[in-house]
């Protein structure tokens, strides 16, 4: 084990100095052809010298004739930052004219002359006097930004920043918000706050969103061609941009939300902020008690040895009740040392005691001819406890009189899971005679700790910047689970179906990142290099699956902006994905002794490329063309042994994945009062398995499919303040795996009242209103026949109601600890 430890150790000295090496030459590369350009930079505040962002600066060039500035020759320009502040870059040294302008403010023009760079101080803008009548009230209007490789739908102060953060994403245009997940373009995507991954599972992201006041959003960014600076697992990217604090003083939120379907679901949530010269502190807290309801019919169709025959039916019928009662909690401390240093500390924590599902099935087995053979009945029970504690450090130093900025961060994670089941399975003859009994129990626990450590630095360029940065993760994971078969002498352990498995993984990662801007071309270009080690033990199998290998993820991203209302792209990008911790144990989990989970020990990493062509016109229309190619793509199979009966579901490698498609969307406030989404796609999509359990050795589940999503928001009173959403979503055909499903349809509408002179919002809403969203999905190849109706409680009527209070011009710096490895842990 020293051996192992000083080799990866002087191979990443080795990796690192070479990463120096490389860097030096980069940077004298960047200095001969980005030289030094003058510049005009300055800070643009309102009356109250609060900062302004998102002002429009323009810069116009004049002519000078007989000594006096007449005609433009040229005009750049660009917006200010959180803090008001901008800066025009590459200028010529001649005479300017500046334009400063938002809406609510009085334009104000400023005529200087410089020969170096040049710091105008502080613009103040006036309010205009609509904004200043009381009687009128104005309600922004979303806008959506095109930038290489990712789309920013721009939702501060717009009616879309309603409700809660996962009804902002459902609005988002190309996300897709289900119960099975977020979606983006056929793929989960990684989810990062300001730019910062969150270390949480789907189910506590999920959890975190909908506990996350939707008015706190800035903005959302659909990143398809996520830069090098990301991991490399990061195919797609929903960056969520929270608001910053401007204000000294305090101010919290407190809100309820109440959900029915079958049963009843609460989530009660508060916020607190509070901001001085040198601390912004935010702390939250959510508590969601919930019963669920599910049920499935699953229907398998048997064959004789020749594959063709059919041999006997299987049709279930299962139902299953959840309770759970998880709370969330997360807290920011930001600290400002002074003008080059300042700290970063956060924690989130996850606890989700005493999950419990009841479990109820009926199984009916017929011949051939339908007849009945036998029937079993299982009754299951199964408890888990699951805790998260994420904790993050950060340090940013900003070099003295330059805009570079070196960020230090490490990160710490404790997952710890543990569940107990009971099954229970009494089998009868066709006259209803019972003619055996099956029961057994099994326990286990899952203990995983994550450590990141990274350092970025970044380098401004002339119009551009020049990133590189270098990570070290370290990923231990302790797996258990022991089998109990009941006998009359109590329980006995089966080993077969016990064991103990260790899993530790190692990444040595680097990358460079460059940006640069012309006046009708943008380039993002960047290079991640990922050295992996995997060790991973069984008690019973001994050591398996030991990697060891190393990978170059290259992105590219090249806009070009024709006129001021069209634009066309080009990206690639090579990604990875690998398997969750818990896929990997070698466990067999069980609905009942004839269908169970396999975890698969020997799963090797998923390998993306992605190259895409892409038109913006009017920031209206965006069409997009992609081709993705997949290799040894991560999915979950079912195989039905037509010997035993039995029922096998295995996290495994397909052979190889594609998928092609061209989407369309349109967004636009149509009108003042109306803001109009239509998302279109139109894909082929096939996957390539190991028929296992077939005589053919591979298998091939392919098809056309069109993706259609409108959102409509509608303000129905500016006055009485009340606007109302209505969502459509279509799919035609999809497949994951093996499976195929086809004519899903979700219509879901909502309304919300702000009262009490906005400080309060009340909302109703019906999600899934005709019931539609649960559909058949079916695996039909060679001797596989086999498909489940799962019906979750997709409608439901739910009431939210949020109220905010303390100082309302304080905006925060919610953010969450965010390493890519904790998306594996479940």
């Amino acid at each position: 084990m020293l051996h192992n430890l000083v080799f990866s150790f002087l191979k990443f000295k080795c990796f690192c100095s070479t990463i120096k090496a490389t860097s030096f030459f980069f940077l004298l590369f960047s200095a001969t052809i980005f030289g030094q350009q003058s510049k005009i930079s300055g800070t643009v505040l309102d009356q109250n010298n609060a900062p302004i962002s998102f002002v429009t600066v323009l810069a116009h060039q004049l002519t000078t004739e007989s000594g006096r500035a007449t005609d433009i020759v040229s005009t750049k320009g660009t917006t200010t930052d959180d803090l008001g502040n901008f800066s025009l870059e590459n200028l010529d040294h001649a005479t300017y004219r500046l334009h400063f302008s938002f809406i609510g403010f009085k334009t104000q023009t400023k005529k200087i002359t410089f020969t170096k760079n040049t710091f105008v101080g502080e613009i103040i803008l006036l309010e205009s006097s609509e904004m200043l009548d009381q009687a009128v009230i104005t309600i922004k209007r979303p806008t959506i930004q095109k930038a290489p490789g990712r789309l920013v739908f721009n939702v501060e102060n717009t009616s879309v920043a309603s409700g809660s953060a996962l009804d902002v994403l459902k609005k988002t245009p190309g996300v897709v918000v289900s119960q099975q997940g977020i979606s983006v373009k056929n793929n989960s995507p990684v989810i990062y706050v300001n730019n910062k991954r969150v270390y949480l599972s789907g189910e506590e992201t999920l959890s975190l969103l909908e506990s996350t006041n939707g008015s706190l959003i800035k903005s959302v960014e659909v990143i398809t061609n996520p830069s090098s600076k990301y991991d490399a697992d990061a195919t797609t990217v929903l960056n969520i941009n929270t608001t910053r604090a401007v204000s000294v003083g305090y101010k919290g939120s407190a809100s309820g939300v109440y959900q029915q379907a079958v049963y009843a679901k609460y989530n009660l949530a508060t916020a607190h902020f509070y901001k001085n010269d040198w601390l912004n502190a935010y702390g939250s807290y959510s508590y969601s008690p919930r019963k669920e309801f599910k049920e499935d019919e699953n229907n398998t169709r048997f064959f004789a040895p020749d594959e063709i025959t059919t041999s006997g039916y299987r049709d279930s019928y299962f139902t299953r009740e959840t309770k759970s009662n998880a709370h969330q909690a997360n807290v920011v401390l930001d600290l400002t040392a002074n003008e080059q240093h300042s700290f970063g500390i956060s924690a989130t924590v996850f606890v989700s005691p005493n999950k419990r599902f009841d479990n109820q099935a009926l199984s009916l087995n017929t011949n051939s001819q339908r007849q009945l053979d036998s029937t079993f009945t299982t009754a299951s029970g199964s408890t888990r406890n699951t805790s998260n504690i994420a904790l993050n450090a950060t340090h940013t130093f900003n070099l003295a009189d330059s805009e570079t900025q070196l960020v230090t961060q490490a990160n710490y994670v404790a997952y710890s899971a543990d569940r107990a089941q009971d099954v229970e399975t009494n089998y009868f003859s066709p006259s209803g005679l019972q003619l055996r009994n099956n029961n057994f129990n099994t326990t286990g626990n899952q203990d995983s700790t994550i450590f990141t450590g990274q350092i970025d630095l970044s380098i401004p360029l002339t119009s551009g910047a020049l990133d590189w940065g270098l990570k070290i993760s370290d990923i231990k994971t302790s797996s258990a689970q022991n089998f109990f078969d009941q006998t009359e002498q109590g329980a006995v352990l089966n080993p077969s179906l016990s064991d103990d498995f260790q899993y530790q993984e190692n990444i040595f990662a680097a990358y460079f990142n460059i940006t640069r801007d012309w006046e009708q071309w943008s380039l993002d270009l960047g290079l991640r290099a990922e050295q992996t080690e995997v060790r991973a033990t069984s008690k019973n199998l001994g050591e398996v699956n030991n990697q060891y290998y190393f990978e170059l993820f290259p992105k590219m991203s090249l806009l070009y902006a024709a006129n001021e209302n069209n634009s066309f792209g080009l990206s690639y990008s090579r990604s990875i994905a690998r398997p969750n911790y818990e896929s990997l144990n070698p466990f067999r989990y069980f609905i009942n002794e004839n269908n169970y989970t396999d975890g698969n020990p020997n799963l090797v990493p998923e390998i993306d490329s992605k190259y895409t062509f892409s038109y913006t016109h009017n920031n209206t229309w965006f069409l997009e063309a992609y081709y993705w190619h997949i290799k040894n793509p991560l999915e979950e199979l079912r195989f039905q042994n037509n010997t035993t009966r039995a029922l096998q579901n295995l996290e495994t490698n397909l052979i190889k994945g594609y998928q092609y498609s061209l989407d369309v969307t349109y967004a636009k406030s149509v009108i003042s009062w109306w803001y109009l989404q239509v998302v279109t796609s139109g894909f082929f999509i096939e996957n390539e398995f190991l028929a296992q359990q077939s005589a053919q050795q591979t298998a091939l589940a392919n098809t056309y499919g069109f993706y259609g999503q409108i959102y409509s928001g509608l303000v129905l009173s500016e006055q009485a303040n009340i606007t109302s959403d209505v969502t459509a979503l279509y799919i035609s055909n999809l497949i994951f795996g093996s499976y195929t499903y086809k004519n899903q349809f979700n219509l879901s509408a909502s309304v919300r009242k702000k009262i009490w002179d906005k400080k309060a919002s009340i909302t109703l809403g019906v999600d899934d209103i005709f019931n539609t969203n649960n559909i058949p999905v079916v695996s039909r190849y060679a001797n596989q026949d086999n498909g489940y109706f799962a019906r979750t409680e997709s409608r439901l009527f739910r009431v939210g109601f949020t109220y905010n209070f303390g100082n309302s011009k304080l905006r925060d710096n919610n953010r969450e600890i965010t390493t890519k490895e904790s998306d594996r842990l479940n």
